[in-house]
């Protein structure tokens, strides 16, 4: 399972009796799957998740329910996200807008630390 830096360092600090708080679900996990691995593993070693400012109760039938379609929303947002920015930038480049990063140094200042080979 494949976390950011900061989220891995939270997870692995919670114990036993503690409550995980977490903004929005997708602050949490990337996809259904992934969302699934995190809250076993906060069951398994029983420490609360607080998501949005309600507590998440993984062991109540409901909860899991109301988990598991937060967690399919969150994962069907951000493949719009993803969609919507690839046509984006699609239509820049069919319009020529879309050329990169621009570069740091003038054509002259890079010819200047570039000596002839």
């Amino acid at each position: 399972m494949l976390l950011m830096p900061r989220l891995r360092e939270a997870l692995a600090a919670v114990r036993a009796g503690d409550t995980l708080v977490v903004t929005k679900l997708d602050r949490l996990a990337r996809s259904l799957p992934n969302a699934r691995d995190i809250i076993e593993d906060l069951t398994k070693r029983e420490v609360k998740l607080s998501l949005g400012g309600s507590i998440h109760d993984p062991t109540d039938p409901v909860g899991r329910l109301l988990f598991n379609v937060l967690a399919m929303v969150a994962e069907f947002e951000s493949g719009l996200i993803r969609a919507r920015t690839r046509e984006g930038m699609q239509v820049a480049k069919a319009k020529g807008r879309l050329r990169g990063k621009k570069p740091k140094l003038s054509t002259s200042q890079e010819a200047h630390l570039v000596l002839p080979v």
